[in-house]
């Protein structure tokens, strides 16, 4: 018997969708066909475009099934809308009809995969759902919490497939697919390697520090051609507090008085031999604004920006000029999925859940979620100019495009080594979007004295033979002398930026342990294990 994954490369068997005026039980077969959302699912060559158009009332979902024997399937990838951690892990699972799948996802069976998934960049959030009996694909088309209002037609995604030959290997298909993903991915014009200061001083940073800092890295640093990256992150801004329920937002127009002269900094660390980056959480800020730009209220006393509104993107875009201006060659921006959508609207299985995440309300309600979402990362790309950028808590898909760095996983830690392998090591399964969507970032080994040296020397060895940024946070003067040697070599090898080994046994595994090339002739492997002989159970993010 010929087993064969379904051809989503056709009319979908059946549709159904909501608007404003929709029942809430549209999906249910009393209320159907409930088909209140005008589309076209539009065939060509290698994909095919979801067009959907105005129908009458502001749309908010489209379900479209394709009917198929699956029952062959053995396993499931999927990773997150996000980040992975937290409960959202990239893995291989069993077959579970309800479970939503972002943008894509492999699917493993008699020997073969099948690649499901929409082209980056899209205009809603999509995901999709396998079971024994065929494949759905479920667009959110929502403003926040509310329907969209549409005014023209939008192309909300573009569908593509891939289904591999027996006996293929999984790394490579899910390589070969996010290629398909992204016609135009936007890379980093040099390798991303050097040192980030969140992980071993946790905002308390001042001039003094960053110098240290600098003159270290360049020791670790010694015979590279390309610059490292000094990375400044949170701490430096002005109204930054430490006591519970700490406000870490704007304005960003000033540093505090421990950082002094912005541009002095960076004239001083580029003097040093160093590039500088500065980390921001643009939509959160205090003082006046106009009330229609105002989403919500942050429990800190802060103001959280909306992002659909010009006075937010011209902003953003501004703050991301001025700190370009100051002299950075790098902008992290971060917390902007949480201040939007809320804390973790993509981590529950429950999709409703994730649909009525937003806590505020958007002012525009002509564009998507997705739409909003984009527009905002383009207004700060557009301030930034040739700075390069990295996407903390942004979404995958849309970061894909317009910015060249995205941080694939949640926090590592420097304060103990498992969230380092729960979010480090497992982001390091999004290892095929690399160079594909953009640059991986899988955040930093963090050097300090409670977390095993040679388990972060291993993870950035990690990072840098498999062309990842290769980011750390060292705490000033705790390298031994050999351990600065290996660091040396491994930012290096960073440098040169030819390494691109991948993950054996791709379909095995949710946290990568042996790396090789494509015909097997170098490996790496790495004992992640053994911190705890296994995996902490026991923890806190402080401990």
């Amino acid at each position: 018997m010929a087993f064969e994954f379904v051809d989503i490369m056709r009319a979908p068997d059946s549709a159904v969708g909501a608007t404003e005026k929709s029942p809430f039980r549209f999906e249910e077969k009393e209320f159907g066909p409930c088909s209140d959302v005008k589309f076209s699912y539009d065939i060509g060559e290698s994909s095919c475009k979801v067009t959907v158009y105005p129908s009458g009332s502001p749309v908010k979902y489209l379900k479209l099934r394709f009917r198929g024997d699956m029952s062959f399937v053995e396993s499931v990838y999927s990773e997150s809308w996000e980040r992975v951690g937290r409960g959202a892990y990239a893995e291989w699972r069993s077959v579970m009809p309800h479970r939503p799948l972002p943008w894509f996802c492999y699917i493993k069976g008699a020997g073969r995969y099948g690649c499901y998934g929409v082209k980056t960049g899209p205009d809603c959030l999509p995901f999709w759902q396998v079971d024994t009996r065929g494949v759905t694909l479920f667009l959110n088309l929502c403003c926040g919490n509310e329907g969209t209002d549409l005014a023209e037609p939008i192309v909300a995604c573009e569908v593509v497939q891939y289904f591999s030959e027996e006996g293929a290997d999984a790394y490579k298909v899910a390589q070969r697919f996010s290629r398909m993903m992204c016609d135009r991915p936007v890379l980093p014009k040099a390798p991303v390697f050097g040192v980030n200061n969140w992980y071993w001083a946790y905002g308390r940073i001042s001039f003094d520090s960053i110098m240290g800092e600098t003159d270290y890295l360049m020791k670790m640093c010694e015979g590279t051609v390309n610059r490292p990256y000094m990375i400044v992150d949170d701490g430096w801004q002005y109204n930054r507090t430490y006591s519970g329920g700490a406000y870490i937002g704007g304005p960003w127009e000033m540093p505090n008085e421990r950082i002094g002269n912005m541009t002095e900094l960076t004239d001083r660390i580029h003097a040093k031999g160093a590039k500088c980056g500065l980390w921001f959480r643009p939509l959160l800020t205090l003082g006046n604004i106009p009330d229609e730009a105002l989403l919500t209220k942050a429990q800190n006393g802060g103001l959280i920006l909306d992002p659909s509104h010009p006075y937010t993107l011209e902003r953003v875009r501004r703050d991301a000029e001025r700190i370009r201006s100051w002299g950075f060659d790098l902008i992290k921006h971060d917390y902007s999925t949480i201040d939007i959508l809320g804390i973790d609207p993509f981590s529950a299985d429950n999709v409703f859940n994730f649909m009525k995440a937003a806590e505020g309300r958007m002012r525009r309600k002509n564009k998507t979620t997705a739409t909003v979402i984009k527009e905002f990362y383009r207004a700060i790309q557009d301030g930034a100019g040739d700075a390069e950028i990295i996407g903390c808590n942004t979404v995958s898909h849309l970061t894909a495009g317009i910015h060249s760095t995205y941080r694939t996983g949640n926090d590592t830690s420097g304060r103990h080594f498992e969230l380092t392998h729960r979010h480090g090591v497992n982001s390091v399964m999004r290892l095929p979007q690399n160079d594909a969507f953009y640059r991986v970032d899988p955040d930093c080994a963090a050097f300090t004295a409670q977390v095993d040296p040679q388990l972060n020397l291993d993870y950035l060895e990690m990072c840098a033979v498999t062309g990842m940024t290769t980011l750390a946070s060292v705490t000033p003067g705790i390298l031994t002398e050999r351990e600065m040697e290996r660091i040396n070599g491994i930012f290096l090898l960073a440098d040169k930026d030819e390494m691109r080994l991948g993950i054996k046994n791709y379909d095995r595994t949710a946290s990568p342990e042996i790396f090789t090339d494509s015909d097997g002739s170098t490996v790496r492997e790495y004992n992640w294990e053994s911190a705890y002989d296994g995996s902490r159970s026991v923890y806190t993010w402080m401990q």
